[in-house]
């Protein structure tokens, strides 16, 4: 009698019973409604659509064993048991924007997910992009994420910009956009200039912190970058947009989205140009950019094809000013080819020529695939091509016949220097690769195996493109240096996220990376060589979750990373005296394959908690990074404005970086960030020319406790925003604090005083710097033609502040002084 008790208390509790369920669902990161969505009973044909305001009631007969499925296009499903939903009352359905299918294994695993996976990272999804991107660039957006800053060649952001995290220059920054490397790989640098207004198609980005990880492709010493980009929209739309402000900037854009076609295609495009005289003298842009994208999806495949880039063109800004033109309104404004000082004014200037300019275009073409085997098996395959072709052309009036090559050596007979000549240096690239990855979920995880192939090819010229004193019968295609560049890269890594338990979680990722470089028929001296290297990289971290809302995090990684080409041997300026950087034999002929400068290794050890309650998420990291001759800046520039860099022995960072987001209701949000950090040599030297005796001769300074250049001990980051129905305002505060330009610390002067001749400057230090910016739109719905209007204004520097952002030797970058932006925006 006992067991038919049970037994009819079990059937009636599982038997299904009429029910009404309500509900509302929302979009997860803004609390907005998602109307239209889908809700239905897993393996019923039960089902019904939300409406405008999310909200739905889905009547029928349920059972406790059914599962209720809420799913809309462009966000994660959500899957409940229908025992854990409630009669009677609104069940709250919060919905994760997730990325376009073809992309998600091409970037999974180097998106961090918060309290699964051990590593520090910020996320930036589509809503905080489009609440107030207007024309800034991708370093200046990025610089309010922790232990980020960023500075500008021409004061307004616009142009060359340059992005550090933790203090690390973004040659040390691995970047991808889709999955898909963007760190030239010859250079190593990241030129955001050559993809303008690609934050305005951009649907998600990640800023990791440290080591990065191997999938990224790229070795990652300060951190890596994903940018996922193609607005994909289940209805169409059309958006155009004007912007007018200081400096004479304009920006014009275009966008229009198709929605989903038949079940199966989409399309988007956006068409822009930014125009913009520059805060600093002769420091102009013109930048034209578009972005295509389409999808298909069939049954198992998806098929994504991107283009994206656009021709530019800008007056050259890169050399620094004096540290006391920081603080004249007037002077900070100047942009000079060159110019000598004392610590009061200047006593030599050369004014920077209006055919100081540059023009570059370089398109990105991609293809992504992704084909499901089944439900826990899926092969993705991104292939890329690359296309860079353009020329600088900059000053050379300090140059002569030797270094014109206008010899008799080489067939010249010039009685006088050429002068007032500009150089035309001309670069042409072409790159490609294939990305393959398989993507394996079991019954504890996920794993990843992937590799990658990239073969980069370029070529390097120079040319007198202007000069007097020439002869009339000099031909003006005459290279007084040419030299072919390549790398070959291959990458092969395995990647395990491994749940133990339900509060356990192990990542172990182990990246085998082969990198050859080469120089090949160099024009006149012929200094071919080829230097392969072969890097493991490995990586380690446990994630605890104490509880939903609490979790605990270690990892540990060991990066190795090669030089950029020009530390082995700067090319283009061998007819300056560049000579190749190798170990010289007995017959003294250059040992190739005994390079002196070392690729640089870093061991990463990283801990950190996270708390993420209802209303506010906050989290604490630690982090300690320990290198072997890291590859340091020396405190000069080259020719191009590029910072000449060397292997410092053993060099320690370490620091503290916290988060706190807070929401205080529905309209308000508070978000602070800050890290403090302490980046020294633990043991190396520079050599120094000194004279002794009536002879010069070069002798080592122990620079052995001096504080690296470039790296600031504290950044603070304040964010407040206040987002209506109609009205959003973000008031934003960026603090600074002080730091070198170059290793000699606080004890420059006692060099000074041994070494009279060891730096023509004599303050080395980026005073600490406090910038506010304020930014105000206000956005209706119009009617049937026109959907929607949003201006808005931005005021950045809001407290016309004067400071440099940064400084390398004796020369710093101002920022601009307080300048404002209108812009219009309708939609269709």
């Amino acid at each position: 009698m006992k067991y038919l008790i049970i037994f009819l208390v079990i059937t009636s509790y599982c038997l299904a019973q009429e029910f009404e369920l309500k509900g509302k669902v929302l979009n997860k990161s803004t609390d907005q409604p998602l109307p239209s969505a889908n809700i239905f009973v897993k393996g019923k044909s039960q089902g019904t659509a939300a409406d405008e305001k999310g909200n739905f009631i889905l009547k029928g007969e349920f059972s406790n064993k059914d599962t209720i499925v809420v799913s809309y296009i462009g966000f994660e499903k959500a899957e409940l048991p229908f025992s854990q939903l409630f009669y009677g009352q609104t069940n709250y359905f919060y919905l994760e924007s997730k990325i376009i299918t073809s992309q998600t294994v091409l970037v999974k695993g180097s998106i961090g997910k918060t309290g699964i996976t051990p590593i520090s990272f910020s996320k930036l999804e589509r809503q905080d992009i489009g609440n107030s991107y207007t024309n800034q660039d991708i370093p200046d957006f990025l610089s309010y994420t922790p232990s980020a800053t960023f500075y500008s060649e021409n004061g307004n952001g616009l142009g060359y910009n340059y992005l550090s995290i933790r203090g690390f220059d973004q040659r040390r920054i691995s970047v991808s956009i889709n999955g898909v490397p963007q760190n030239d790989p010859e250079d190593h640098n990241v030129y955001w200039i050559d993809f303008p207004d690609l934050l305005g198609s951009t649907e998600l980005i990640q800023v990791q912190r440290g080591s990065g990880s191997g999938i990224t492709g790229f070795a990652a010493i300060g951190g890596s970058i994903n940018l996922i980009t193609s607005v994909f929209s289940d209805k169409p739309h059309k958006e155009f947009s004007v912007q007018y402000g200081d400096y004479n900037t304009r920006k014009y854009s275009a966008s229009a989205a198709t929605g989903l076609l038949g079940g199966q295609y989409s399309f988007y495009a956006r068409f822009s140009q930014t125009l913009s005289d520059g805060y600093r003298d002769m420091s102009w842009i013109n930048l034209k950019s578009y972005h295509l994208s389409a999808i298909r999806y069939d049954e198992n495949l998806t098929t994504q094809i991107n283009l994206f880039g656009g021709p530019i063109e800008d007056g050259l800004a890169y050399t620094g000013l004096p540290k006391f033109a920081v603080n004249d309104r007037e002077l900070r404004k100047k942009n000079y080819s060159y110019w000598e000082a004392d610590t009061k004014e200047y006593t030599f200037t050369l004014e920077r020529r209006d055919k100081e300019i540059e023009n570059f275009f370089q398109p990105h073409f991609e293809l992504l695939n992704e084909f499901r085997l089944n439900n826990n098996t899926t092969i993705n395959s991104a292939l890329f091509l690359v296309i860079g072709d353009g020329f600088f052309d900059y000053d050379a009036s300090w140059a002569d016949t030797n270094y014109f090559r206008l010899t008799k050596e080489y067939g010249f007979n010039l009685s006088n220097n050429p002068t007032n000549a500009i150089i035309r240096a001309k670069v042409e690239n072409i790159q490609w690769g294939w990305i393959p990855r398989l993507n394996i979920k079991h019954g504890n995880g996920e794993l990843i195996l992937g590799g990658e192939i990239r073969i980069h090819n370029s070529n390097h010229w120079g040319k007198i493109n202007y000069a007097e004193n020439l002869p009339s019968d000099f031909q003006y295609d005459y290279q007084y240096y040419y030299y072919e560049g390549a790398k070959e890269i291959l990458n092969f890594y395995v990647h395990e996220s491994y749940q133990i338990n339900e509060k356990i979680n192990v990542l172990a990722e182990t990246q085998l990376a082969y990198h050859n470089y080469k120089i090949d028929n160099e024009k006149y001296l012929n200094y071919n060589f080829n230097i392969d290297d072969l890097f493991f990289n490995p990586r380690v971290g446990i994630n605890y979750r104490i509880d939903p809302r609490h979790s605990l995090y270690l990892s540990y990684s060991s990066v190795t990373k090669e030089p950029r080409l020009k530390n082995y041997y700067d090319a283009a300026e061998s007819s300056g005296g560049a000579v190749p950087q190798f170990e010289v034999g007995n017959n003294l002929d250059y040992d190739f394959s005994k390079p002196l400068v070392q690729p640089e290794t870093m061991h990463n050890i990283e801990s950190g908690v996270s708390i993420d309650q209802d209303g506010y998420s906050a989290s604490l990291n630690l982090y300690y990074m320990a290198f072997n001759d890291e590859i340091v800046k020396q405190g000069q520039l080259d020719r191009f404005g590029q910072p000449i860099t060397g292997n410092m022995d053993k060099t320690i960072h370490y620091g503290v970086e916290a988060s706190f987001n807070y929401k205080a209701d529905k309209n308000w949000e508070i978000i602070f960030n800050g890290s403090y950090s302490k980046n020294y040599i633990s043991s190396g030297e520079t050599f120094i020319y000194a004279e002794s005796s009536g002879e010069g001769e070069y002798i080592p300074l122990d620079l052995t406790d001096n504080p690296i250049s470039g790296f600031p001990e504290m950044t603070l980051n304040t964010i407040i925003n206040y987002h209506d129905d109609n009205l959003f305002v973000q008031l934003s505060g960026k603090y600074v604090g002080k730091f070198y330009t170059d290793n000699y610390g606080d004890k420059l002067g006692d060099y000074l005083q041994m070494y009279p001749g060891i730096a023509d400057y004599v303050d080395n230090a980026v005073d600490p710097y406090f910038a506010a910016n304020l930014f105000a739109s206000y956005s209706i719905e119009v009617g049937k033609f026109v959907n929607s209007l949003k201006a808005f204004v931005q005021i950045n520097n809001l407290f016309d502040n004067l400071y440099a952002s940064y400084g390398i030797g004796k020369e710093f970058f101002p920022a601009a002084e307080r300048n404002i932006l209108l812009g219009l925006t309708i939609g269709l």
